[in-house]
């Protein structure tokens, strides 16, 4: 497929009509150059459009309705329909077509309606006569998709900075659909769906055999035949799905492993912050207790300052003691009444009830001055104060000391906080994120990892089962029906149906598998041609597997695809697409059959690779044509692609005062 012509009037940014010529042949490169809103998306949005009537972009805001028609244009026809259109002119295999769709909008107040679409594909001969005229959508997608399938377009058409093909390609995206769009442009879905048709013919064969037979044996074996090749179909589905489950949870992990090796230090950082904060919220606490006690240990003290009037005044007390009447203490008497033995003589007085008796009454009969009582709280204040007075010291002492240490790891604490929070502060959501990861997403997907693994282990047991069970089952109807003659060739003949399909699948496998291989190849081979030297020694071996996820393994053994470059991925994008459409374009009339379209081709390129990249990209594809903005086409650019001598045509975006954006022809030197 070349690109001859794009044309555009009235569409998104374009007000009058707008034309762009692409370049081929030796002089392969298109240069279309603009400031960011100039117009570059609305070319790379009129070329989807065109070849596909997509009117939205994978970058576009999924919630908003995308409008095609020239804002302008419906402001000055507020009420009335105003059309936008896009010309496609293009070859395919010797023939030119020329594709036009047209849509029409309406401005009411502030809403725009959509009104309808038109679109037409043309083709004449060099006479003038019309080979081909469609002017149906379905007819002309159709037409189209067997040139460049649109589920592949985004292989060769697409924004480079938004570029997701590697995670496609790695387990984090449906690998169902990026399978079947690589198997459709490698041709391999043309031989999947023969043999799928010689499956059903072989099906609809047997069923035939088995109702003409009139043998309910058979046609018991038949249905059991059926339900075992249905289940085992079914099983080997969920073993895909688990399959891929296992890939894009190996992916992940190997995705939260390497973010947490890379943030191992902030993760350290923050679990000692931690450990920190609990050692300061601790001491905190103990500081707090220590303080409540010495509040209470602190009361006595007023009482201890009276020691010295304590120790004149006992003399006095004793002097006072003596010439009390009471010739023993009133507690003496209630305490030997209360214990049942005599404070005195340690007789018991529950066996001497004559003795209790008489403590009794002495009791009921003492009579205690009121200085006694005075005398005994004295004494006692005194015993208190001595007491408080040799132990309270060594208590505050010791207390002082603890609280002294439990503000020191406070402070300390705090400090290392402190420091430490300067590094993790501006990173703290991704580290208690990874920490969540570590913690609980991690295991879950280790779990679910098992989980599935245990799944596949039990289908497969299944599947084996059913095997062997299929094959007995084939083998007694088989026996049966060559018991009868006149079905017996029509079993040869199915017979023949089904080998015809097991040699497909077998050539189906094989040809897949070597196309996986070659495309692998390639993509590593292109790949160091796209690079610099320093990285052409970066990747060992690419394996793609059956489920065409994509391993990246260097020197180590170790999957590099998490630990490459945005840049060095965007590379190996690029090599993937060349070698993809290499492969595909295999016993067509030119080499390499499509064009690459890419809308900001350098942003995440450094200067050496754009350099390398504007000079080997000519040599591998049969049409680039580059959307570039003004900081990536500098003076450094602009001599690469004067050296490389593949620029053919060179256009510049100017958006005017009035917003309306000309594609004005420039020129290189």
């Amino acid at each position: 497929m070349k690109i001859n012509k794009l044309s555009v009037e009235s569409f998104r940014q374009f007000y009058d009509p707008q034309e762009v010529k692409f370049a081929a042949e030796s002089k392969n490169v298109t240069l279309i150059i603009g400031a960011n809103g100039a117009g570059k998306t609305g070319i790379f949005r009129a070329m989807i459009y065109g070849l596909y009537g997509h009117q939205s972009l994978q970058q576009d805001d999924s919630d908003s309705k995308v409008h095609l028609v020239n804002f302008k244009r419906l402001q000055e026809n507020t009420g009335r329909p105003v059309s936008a259109k896009v010309s496609l002119e293009f070859e395919n295999e010797g023939k030119t077509y020329q594709l036009v769709r047209e849509i029409a909008e309406v401005m009411q107040g502030e809403k725009i309606q959509e009104l309808g679409e038109k679109v037409s594909l043309l083709s004449q001969n060099e006479s003038g006569e019309t080979i081909l005229s469609l002017n149906n959508a379905k007819d002309v997608a159709e037409f189209i998709s067997s040139i460049l399938p649109e589920e592949v377009r985004n292989f060769f058409f697409f924004d480079a900075e938004n570029l997701q093909l590697l995670n496609d390609l790695s387990g984090k995206s449906s690998f169902v659909q990026i399978k079947q769009n690589i198997q459709d442009l490698l041709q391999i879905s043309t031989l999947s769906r023969g043999a799928k048709v010689l499956h059903q013919l072989y099906t609809i064969q047997m069923n035939d055999i088995s109702n003409q037979s009139g043998d309910p044996e058979i046609k018991k074996l038949s249905q059991l035949i059926s339900d075992d090749k249905d289940t085992i179909k079914e099983l080997k589905s969920q073993n895909d799905v688990n399959q891929k489950a296992i890939s894009a949870a190996n992916s992940e992990i190997d995705d939260l492993n390497k973010q947490l090796a890379d943030n191992k230090r902030l993760q350290d950082e923050k679990k000692d912050i931690d450990a920190q904060e609990q050692i300061k919220n601790t001491a905190l606490e103990a500081k707090k207790s220590i303080l409540k006690n010495m509040t209470v240990d602190l009361e006595p003290f007023s009482a201890i300052l009276s020691r010295d009037i304590f120790d004149k005044t006992l003399v006095q007390v004793k002097d006072m003691r003596e010439k009390q009447r009471d010739v023993f203490a009133k507690q003496v008497l209630q305490q030997s009444l209360q214990n049942g033995k005599c404070m005195m003589c340690g007789n018991d007085l529950g066996k001497d009830p004559q003795a209790q008796k008489h403590v009794q009454q002495l009791l009921d009969n003492y009579h205690s001055s009121e200085l006694s009582g005075i005398l005994d709280l004295i004494e006692g204040a005194n015993d208190r104060i001595s007491e408080d007075y040799k132990r309270l010291p060594d208590k505050m002492n010791s207390n002082y000391q603890y609280l002294v240490s439990n503000v020191d790891k406070v402070q300390k604490a705090q400090t290392s906080i402190d420091k430490k929070m300067d590094l993790v502060s501006s990173n703290l959501e991704k580290i208690n994120n990874l920490i969540d990861k570590e913690d609980h997403t991690l295991p879950k997907l280790k779990q679910d990892i098992q989980d599935k693994q245990f799944l596949i282990t039990k289908n497969n047991a299944k599947i084996a089962q059913l095997v062997e069970n299929l094959a007995n089952n084939q083998k007694d109807r088989d026996t049966k029906i060559k018991k009868q003659n006149q079905l017996d060739v029509k079993r040869q003949i199915a017979e023949k149906t089904n080998h015809l399909e097991t040699r497909l699948r077998q050539i189906l496998n094989d040809y897949d598998s070597n196309a996986r291989k070659e495309l692998a190849h390639q993509v590593r081979v292109l790949f160091n041609q796209l690079v610099t030297g320093q990285d052409q020694h970066l990747i060992r071996q690419i394996t793609i597997s059956d489920n065409y996820d994509m391993q990246i393994i260097g020197d180590n053994g170790a999957n590099l695809l998490n630990d490459i470059s945005e840049g060095q991925k965007q590379v190996l994008s690029l090599a993937f697409i060349f070698a993809l459409a290499k492969l595909a374009s295999k016993g067509r009339k030119s080499e390499i059959d499509f064009p690459l379209f890419v809308d900001t081709p350098f942003a995440r390129l450094d200067s050496q690779i754009r350099d390398h990249i504007i000079k080997e990209t000519p040599k591998l594809s049969s049409q680039w044509v580059l959307l570039l903005t003004d900081t990536e086409y500098t003076n450094r650019e602009k001599q690469s692609f004067v050296e490389s001598n593949a620029v053919g045509t060179s256009y510049q975006l100017q958006k005017n005062n009035d917003g309306k954006t000309e594609i004005q022809v420039t020129s290189l030197i």
